[in-house]
C-alpha cells in the first residue's frame, strides 16, 4: 500500500487512558497544546505508532489542539509493507474502535469541550468506521485516504460533519482509490451526512506521511490547514 522510509523509529508514548472492558490504552499525547478545549484523537496509519505519526500529531496541536494519539498496535510497528499488512489484517477492529472511543473520553474528562477525529490509511478507515458505530462521539471528523468495509459500518449513525481527503493517483482499490472515495461520497449523501469529499490532484496514497516516497508536502500542508479549519469551524 505504501513505501515508507522511516517507518521503525517508533514514536513516544506518554500517555495512559482507561479503555472499558480491556487493558488501559497506550498512546501519544502532544506537548504543544496540552491546555486547549479543543482535542483531535488521531488514528495511525498501518505502521503502528511510529516517530512521523507523532510528527503529525505535534503539527495538528501547533494549530491549537489537545491531540492524542492512541496506539492501535500495542507498542507493535511495522518494519516494511508485509509486516504493516499482518498487524492491520489481525486487528480486531471492534476493540480498536473501543479504545478510539475512550481517547475522546479521555480529552473531554481532561478539559476538552469539542473532541475531533481523523486518521490515515488505516486510520482514516478506523475513523470512518467509529463515527458510524458511535454516532455520538466526536464532534467533527476528517479521515484521509481510507474507507472501510460500508456494509459492516452503518454511515447513517454518523452524527458529525465529515471531511474526506484522497487522492486523485491513489491505487489502493476498493480502499482508498478515486472510485471508492467518490462511493463512500455517494453513501454518504445517500445516508444523510454532512459530507464533503476533498480530492487532491496530481497526489497518491500517503501524500500525508512526510516518510513516504509518495509525500508531496505542499498537499499535505493545504490539507492540514483545511482540516484545522474545517474542526475550528465545528468548536
Amino acid at each position: 500500500m505504501d513505501l515508507s522510509t522511516n517507518i521503525t523509529t517508533e514514536g513516544l508514548r506518554n500517555c495512559n487512558f482507561p479503555v472499558a472492558n480491556q487493558e488501559a490504552g497506550e498512546g501519544y499525547l502532544s506537548p504543544e497544546c496540552s491546555e486547549s478545549q479543543n482535542g483531535i484523537v488521531l488514528i495511525q496509519e498501518w505502521w503502528g505508532m511510529n516517530k512521523s505519526i507523532t510528527l503529525t500529531a505535534d503539527k495538528f496541536a501547533k494549530h491549537g489542539f489537545k491531540v492524542l494519539c492512541p496506539d492501535m498496535y500495542r507498542g507493535k510497528v511495522g518494519k516494511n509493507n508485509e509486516e504493516a499488512g499482518h498487524l492491520m489484517s489481525n486487528l480486531d477492529w471492534i476493540n480498536a474502535l473501543q479504545v478510539i472511543k475512550s481517547a475522546g473520553e479521555f480529552l473531554r474528562k481532561s478539559g476538552c469541550q469539542k473532541v475531533f477525529l481523523t486518521g490515515f490509511c488505516m486510520g482514516g478507515a478506523l475513523t470512518i468506521a467509529t463515527i458510524s458505530t458511535f454516532g455520538d462521539d466526536f464532534d467533527g471528523a476528517a479521515p484521509f485516504y481510507g474507507v472501510p468495509d460500508l456494509t459492516k459500518f452503518d454511515l447513517g449513525n454518523a452524527k458529525c460533519a465529515i471531511l474526506a481527503h484522497f487522492g486523485d493517483l491513489d491505487k489502493a482499490q476498493g480502499f482508498s482509490d478515486p472510485t471508492t472515495a467518490k462511493n463512500l461520497e455517494k453513501v454518504a449523501t445517500d445516508k444523510g451526512c454532512k459530507f464533503t469529499l476533498r480530492m487532491w490532484e496530481n497526489v497518491d496514497h500517503a501524500f500525508m506521511n512526510q516518510d513516504s516516497q509518495r509525500y508531496n508536502s505542499d498537499a499535505a500542508a493545504k490539507a492540514l490547514s483545511e482540516t484545522v479549519e474545517f474542526f475550528k469551524t465545528l468548536a
